[in-house]
């Protein structure tokens, strides 16, 4: 059987970092995905600082990166769906 997760009905519920894989997880229902959190482009990012922390924002919609100066990098939550992503 095949599963459609579109990006209209994605809503980040939980969002995780596993330092061990560099990984980035999202949780939205039973949906969970993850991208290679250092492979996503320094350009995409507002700071050059270090991340702090991961929040959900936009009711879902994002992934706010927290940097160690104050600056926040938002991903939208599209970014977990498959094809998604591509380095």
């Amino acid at each position: 059987m095949n599963v459609v997760i579109s990006a209209e009905s994605l809503q980040i519920e939980r969002v995780w970092f596993d330092a061990t894989t560099s990984r980035l997880h999202v949780q939205s229902g039973e949906f969970v995905s993850s991208v290679d959190f250092t492979r996503i482009p320094d350009s995409d990012f507002e700071s050059k600082t270090p991340v702090r922390a991961f929040s959900i924002g936009q009711s879902g919609g994002v992934v706010v990166c927290h940097h160690v100066d104050g600056q926040e990098t938002w991903l939208p939550a599209d970014l977990w769906l498959p094809e998604g992503f591509t380095p």
